[in-house]
């Protein structure tokens, strides 16, 4: 006989799945916003956030939108490069603060930019 289990528990943080990235684009992008708005972000950070979204919002891209597959390469790089940038830049505090009760996945983020960073282990 399998046991039953309590249906109320919460699940365990490893018991979660990843968050993909239908969910991650919306609250990376209410994040950005919410930096842009904070007095203790850095100028350099908000004209970089200001440069991102000027340059997603025109027409005119690196590489054209129409090619498939390569398209939207340019603008996924970019984003890549100032989310980067951002958590580089603006004091943790203020990361947590603004990115809510689950920092595991900015970890994991800051964790892969150092592993690129330093390279592979010897």
């Amino acid at each position: 006989m399998s046991e039953r289990t309590d249906m109320t528990e919460k699940p365990e943080a490893t018991d979660r799945p990843r968050e993909s990235l239908v969910t991650l684009i919306p609250r990376l992008a209410k994040f950005l916003w919410h930096l842009v708005k904070e007095p203790r972000v850095p100028w350099t950070v908000k004209a970089a956030l200001a440069g991102l979204a000027a340059y997603l919002a025109t027409p005119i891209d690196i590489i054209p939108d129409w090619i498939p597959g390569a398209g939207y390469l340019d603008d996924a790089l970019l984003v890549a490069f100032v989310v980067g940038y951002v958590l580089a830049k603006v004091p943790p505090e203020v990361v947590r603060e603004h990115w809510g009760e689950d920092v595991e996945v900015l970890e994991r983020l800051k964790v892969g930019r150092k592993r690129k960073r330093e390279g592979p282990a010897s």
